[in-house]
């Protein structure tokens, strides 16, 4: 019992430790993977199906997508650089050069491998000489000034540390009337969901025929627990470090000027693993998800819990009109 409180103590610590040099290389190491392995992959969360996209998140958009969203209401006509902030494996920028949302972009990514895919996948989409690419740690790099016309982050402000620093330079780097355009996770910092959202997750869970509660691996997932300190830190020291202060600080250096809170309160730790099982073209399946829509909704709605992820867009504060 002692050396369990010992043992807590020290991974709550190990936490809120700065990551060093040993942990940016494991850093670069499961991002850097994480590009190699992405394509052909199937879907494992719940943003990657889908049905999902289109019944529950893109209705809160009115309708479209993402991309068509951003479009429609501040890139009607391409802007002309951007730059992907931990761009992964790349595929948000050539999205955005693809669909016309921007005519060139830059990304920086912490791991060289990773930055290698984006080259190779630019290369094959025939983008090679609209698209940038050079590897960088977001946390540590002072950006150009005044150079960007948009800034997208995308599922990588909740790996960074050192916000203030991040929207500062973003905020310097943009050029007058230049957005920032965020998709994040923004719930609890380290995976470290309250247990009475636990509970509602685990008894919705209970709820699934086992058909689709199917682990890629073969087993089914019985519950769902959320991860200790020490997992979440040992498999990746930057996961969620401070997730929970990505829009209160965004606050402090921009001004937002869209904030749509779509949710994942449940759904994401719910169909984590599992939601490759849900056939889109099985009416059973689809009643479901739905159903699964509907909880969340309420729960949202009524207070219950809050959402966990994000779309912003925001401003220099100074650009902001009444």
């Amino acid at each position: 019992m002692v050396w369990r409180a010992v043992r807590d103590i020290w991974w709550r610590l190990r936490a809120g430790f700065p990551v060093g040099l040993a942990g940016k290389r494991r850093v670069s190491a499961v991002w850097g993977g994480d590009a190699h392995e992405r394509k052909g992959r199937i879907p494992r969360d719940w943003l990657d199906h889908m049905d999902v996209l289109r019944e529950y998140v893109f209705p809160q958009f009115g309708g479209v997508d993402w991309y068509q969203h951003v479009r429609e209401r501040y890139c009607p006509e391409p802007r002309e650089l951007g730059l992907s902030l931990c761009c992964g494996d790349g595929h948000v920028e050539r999205d955005f050069v693809r669909y016309g949302l921007c005519k060139a972009a830059e990304g920086v990514e912490v791991a060289p491998e990773a930055v290698e895919v984006c080259r190779r996948e630019a290369e094959a989409a025939g983008l090679s000489d609209r698209l940038r690419y050079w590897a960088g740690d977001v946390e540590r790099a002072h950006l150009p000034r005044g150079k960007y016309n948009v800034v997208v982050a995308w599922m990588g402000l909740h790996h960074l540390r050192r916000l203030d620093h991040v929207f500062e330079e973003v905020r310097r780097a943009l050029k007058p009337g230049g957005i920032l355009i965020a998709n994040e996770y923004v719930g609890p910092a380290r995976f470290q969901v309250p247990r009475e959202r636990v509970d509602a997750i685990n008894t919705l869970l209970a709820e699934l025929p086992e058909e689709v509660r199917r682990l890629e691996s073969g087993d089914v997932k019985e519950r769902f627990d959320a991860p200790s300190l020490a997992e979440v830190v040992r498999h990746d020291p930057s996961e969620a470090v401070r997730s929970d202060r990505i829009l209160p600080t965004m606050r402090r250096w921009l001004t937002v000027v869209e904030c749509i809170e779509y949710g994942g309160s449940i759904l994401y730790w719910l169909l984590q693993g599992i939601v490759h099982n849900f056939d889109a073209e099985n009416s059973e399946h689809r009643a479901l998800l739905n159903h699964l829509y509907g909880v969340e909704r309420e729960g949202i709605q009524g207070g219950r819990w809050p959402s966990d992820f994000a779309f912003v867009v925001a401003q220099r504060p100074e650009e902001v009109r009444g």
